[in-house]
């Protein structure tokens, strides 16, 4: 059978309708009929050519561009088949049918304007049709028309009665109102109609808490007890209570009930561990019931709840803890074939729908591993367990970035170099600006260290060109200038900038002052270290022999002798220092 899809669409002619001849009318007939058929058993394409064939026939016939709208809406075409539907519509405005499919298929597309209209003039032509009363309260509520969908469920409720769909509506959108006494009036009256199911009670309790009617809230509560005391729904519901009033110990102990309830899904065990973690100061108070909790929710292996786990162990200060397991999931991530698809195809991987979750999970785990080492300053560690990332991991970019560091920091110049160039290389999101000022900084370090100075310049001026208000990456440019003796201009301007930024911080002020000393400006100099050193800056052994470089060029060797030896004694023992240390005693 020839492609239907594809071929220019038919619209009905302009003017009156003209008839056709029999043998026309016969063909139509057939194809319509063989083109429903086709349609009935999922064959959109079949169903698509008949009733091509048919409109082909009979140009006039409404039923035809309704049914071939069905096929193409079928083939996920969502364009021809509202054109198809628009066709229908105009040969027969008269059918409410035709109206709602339109209303349906323009929703569907976002014509949320015309969707509306259309599925008003359906109800007002037949108000029993019910499709039409919740297509068009979705609609509302897509554009935040609440008093409408209030007077559209009325409308309903007068037509058909109030029943438990058009309760809970109701309920859901004067709640979208602010108006919780006439939602909780809502609820009531569906307990009414039903008074053994607990899940009316216990929504009922949920809109007193948000009325702040706690008793009455309680009460509610109590009544679901009555009906099943151990439905983890209610447990839910209470411990949810007690938390609401801070009832903090009574909260635990209900969740430890929840946790312990073989009914609770793993899902709402998630939510309550990790609506914990942001509050880590009532963690840290409850910390062998909440290890209990998570000794509970890992009774099934989930990537999810043992990212939380260690997320959880990180919290409450016991990173080496995190740290084995955090190996642990990222092994057991490796081998698993099912997520490494994931990463590799991402939304085409055959595992996507049933495993992007737990691919979210890993990933995060994952993050969190990297940055607990560097934490740590476990550089080679580090290193090494990037290459791992790289292999299995889709943003190579961040990779080799962090790969880029801990070579860096081993000194390793040339490999951070390297790993740096190949995190730009695979940086293919420029928006990504906050990334792009940190490694643009970082090859300006590698370059200087490898006494590249123009291509180091170039990099710095291009992550301030980005980030004008980086007053770290000005500080650290101004310092490597200094330290080669090159553009102290330039250097001193962009010091200036840094200290003015943060008056406070030692090491811009060391900065600054080391500049002042390039540019032989000693007392100039020897008053900015002073206010480095009362800020925090005697701890840091390079300020401290900075500061004897300056005694020592203002003459005052004995006080220069002073802060060098302090150098010597916090670990300093480099052999320009002993040289200079020697010379002052000579």
């Amino acid at each position: 059978m020839p492609t239907a899809f594809g071929a220019k669409l038919p619209t009905p002619p302009e003017g009156r309708r003209k008839a056709v001849s029999e043998r026309k009318r016969m063909e139509q007939i057939y194809f319509f009929s063989e083109g429903k058929k086709r349609l009935f058993y999922g064959d959109a394409n079949g169903a698509a050519y008949c009733l091509g064939r048919a409109i082909k026939s009979d140009p006039y016939c409404d039923a035809c561009y309704y049914e071939l709208s069905n096929a193409y809406a079928l083939a996920s075409q969502l364009p021809e088949a509202i054109h198809l539907a628009r066709s229908a519509y105009k040969l027969d405005s008269a059918n409410v049918w035709y109206a709602l499919h339109l209303a349906q298929l323009c929703a569907g597309s976002g014509s949320n304007l015309e969707a509306q209209q259309l599925f008003e003039a359906a109800i007002a032509q037949a108000p029993r049709i019910t499709d039409a009363y919740y297509g068009l309260l979705a609609i509302y509520d897509s554009r935040n028309l609440y008093d409408k969908a209030v007077q559209l469920l009325m409308q309903y409720r007068q037509i058909f009665g109030a029943d438990e769909v058009n309760i809970l509506s109701m309920q859901n959108f004067l709640l979208k109102q602010g108006k919780v006494s006439e939602a909780i009036a809502e609820v009531k009256l569906l307990i009414d109609q039903h008074p053994f199911e607990q899940q009316y009670r216990l929504l009922l309790a949920e809109l007193y808490g948000a009325a702040k009617a706690d008793s009455l809230a309680f009460e509610a509560i109590l009544q679901a007890k009555d009906i099943d005391s151990t439905s983890y729904e209610f447990q839910a519901s209470l411990s949810d209570y007690y938390r609401q009033t801070s009832n903090f110990d009574s909260y635990f102990r209900c969740l430890v009930q929840l946790f312990s309830n073989s009914q609770t899904p793993a899902l709402r065990k998630q939510q309550v561990l990790g609506f914990l973690q942001q509050f880590p100061a009532i963690e840290r108070d409850y910390v062998p019931i909440i290890d209990s909790l998570y000794a509970l929710a890992r009774t099934a292996y989930s990537y999810r709840q043992e990212g939380l786990y260690a997320a959880y162990l990180v919290q409450t200060d016991r990173i080496d803890y995190a740290l084995n397991m955090l190996k642990l999931i990222v092994l057991r991530g490796e081998n698993d074939d099912r997520l490494c698809d994931i990463f590799l195809n991402g939304q085409k991987s055959q595992f996507f729908s049933a495993h992007a979750d737990e691919s979210l999970a890993l990933y995060g785990a994952w993050r969190l591993y990297l940055d607990l080492l560097l934490f740590r300053q476990e550089w080679e560690l580090l290193e090494h367990e990037a290459d791992r990332y790289l292999k299995m991991m889709p943003d190579k970019h961040k990779a080799f970035y962090i790969k880029g560091l801990s070579c860096f920091q081993q000194k390793n110049y040339n490999g951070a170099l390297n790993a740096f160039l190949q995190a730009q290389k695979h940086s293919a999101a420029p928006a990504d600006t906050a990334f792009l000022v940190r490694l643009y900084s970082s090859l300006g370090d590698a370059y200087f260290y490898l006494k590249d100075y123009a291509k180091s310049d170039k990099y710095f001026d291009k992550a301030l060109r980005l980030d004008a208000g980086s007053y770290s990456i000005m500080n650290n440019y101004a310092y490597y200038l200094s330290l080669s003796n090159r553009k102290l201009k330039k250097a001193l301007k962009m010091s200036k900038a840094a200290i003015s930024a943060e008056p406070e911080n030692p090491v811009y002020l060391d900065t600054y002052a080391w500049i002042l000393y390039c540019m032989g400006k000693y007392d100039d100099s020897k008053q900015i270290f002073r206010q480095a050193l009362v800020k925090g800056g005697d701890r840091e052994p390079v300020m401290l022999e900075h500061y004897g470089d300056v005694l020592y060029k203002l003459k005052e060797y004995s006080n220069a002798l002073i802060y060098w030896q302090r150098v010597a004694e916090k670990g300093g023992n480099s052999p320009e220092l002993q040289e200079k240390i020697n010379n002052v005693k000579k």
